[in-house]
C-alpha cells in the first residue's frame, strides 16, 4: 500500500500564482504613481514657463516706462531667451505703442504681448499700461 503524505497545516508560504498576482497588483499601482508624477512635473513646468513670461513682460514694461514720452512710437518685436531646467526657452515679446484716443494726446498706451509655446500649444501673456507726457 502506497504511503500518502498529506501537507501539514503548519506549512506556510505563497504559491507561485499568489506571488504573480501580487506582482501584477504592485506593478499597476506603481505605474499609476509614475503617471501622477509625470502629470505633476508637466504642470510644474508649464507654471514655471508662465511665471518666466510674466517676469519677461514686467521687466520689458519697466524698461519701456523709463523711456522719454516722445520715444514711445511704433511697434517692435524681440525674442528673449531664458534658460530653464537646463534648456533655452525663447519668448517672443511684441510691443505696440499707440496714442490713446479715449484719453488725450498727452497719453500713450503701451501694449505688450509675451508669447511662447509648450508642447506645440501657444500661450500669451499681455500687459497694458499708459504713459503720460
Amino acid at each position: 500500500m502506497p504511503v500518502r503524505i498529506s501537507p501539514s497545516s503548519d506549512e506556510r508560504g505563497f504559491t507561485l500564482i499568489e506571488v504573480l498576482v501580487a506582482v501584477v497588483i504592485m506593478a499597476v499601482g506603481l505605474l499609476g504613481m509614475l503617471q501622477a508624477i509625470n502629470v505633476a512635473m508637466e504642470h510644474n513646468l508649464r507654471n514655471q514657463l508662465r511665471d518666466e513670461a510674466v517676469r519677461v513682460g514686467e521687466n520689458t514694461m519697466h524698461e519701456l516706462r523709463r523711456l522719454p514720452f516722445d520715444n514711445i512710437t511704433g511697434t517692435s518685436t524681440i525674442t528673449v531667451t531664458r534658460n530653464m531646467r537646463g534648456f533655452s526657452k525663447p519668448f517672443l515679446v511684441e510691443r505696440l505703442y499707440s496714442p490713446d484716443p479715449s484719453i488725450t494726446s498727452d497719453w500713450r498706451r503701451i501694449n505688450l504681448s509675451v508669447r511662447w509655446d509648450y508642447r506645440n500649444v501657444p500661450y500669451v501673456h499681455r500687459v497694458v499700461t499708459v504713459k503720460s507726457r
